[in-house]
């Protein structure tokens, strides 16, 4: 006797369609899939679920250009996100959002989503999300002349890269 696929295996095979289809670059096919994929999270009450195919969708816009579309999407995602407590994907969240308002030379806000990120990942000893958050907002300080504070963060990204083993 086969198993019973339940609508939240469905929605993975979608999402993961998805990431394939965007490897690809075939970016047209996996918002279809990722959409899809939130459409049945929604339906089912998913909320993580629902959260992650909002961050798909806004990382499909940001890689298009799309910064409206992103941020919409992002901020959707970040709002589940601390709604249901989810402290990493909430620091995921921030950093994907300061991304989008660096991208846009928007410069303090990206500072002040990158420090939010950083904070959590520190509260939760993400090791390697601190790294690149520190790393985040050196490229900050570098880009507004602030060489001595870049090379500080910078400093300490590395440093905790070394220590996990991180191989470039």
């Amino acid at each position: 006797e086969g198993e019973i696929i339940n609508k939240s295996d469905i929605a993975a095979s979608l999402n993961n369609i998805g990431t394939i289809h965007n490897s690809n670059g075939q970016l047209k096919d996996a918002l279809v899939y990722y959409s899809r994929s939130l459409k049945i999270r929604d339906e089912i009450g998913d909320k993580k679920g629902v959260a992650f195919s909002l961050n798909n969708i806004a990382s499909l816009y940001a890689s298009q250009g799309k910064t409206k579309e992103a941020l919409a999407c992002y901020d959707s995602s970040l709002k589940i996100l601390e709604e249901i407590g989810n402290k990493a994907g909430i620091a995921s969240s921030l950093n994907n959002i300061g991304a989008i308002y660096n991208t846009q030379g928007q410069q303090e806000e990206a500072l002040d989503y990158y420090t939010r990120s950083l904070k959590i990942r520190k509260e939760l000893g993400a090791k390697e999300g601190i790294a690149i958050s520190l790393n985040n907002i050196g490229y900050i300080y570098k880009d507004q002349g602030q060489l001595k504070e870049a090379l500080d963060y910078f400093s300490r990204s590395l440093k905790i890269l070394e220590e996990i083993g991180f191989k470039a």
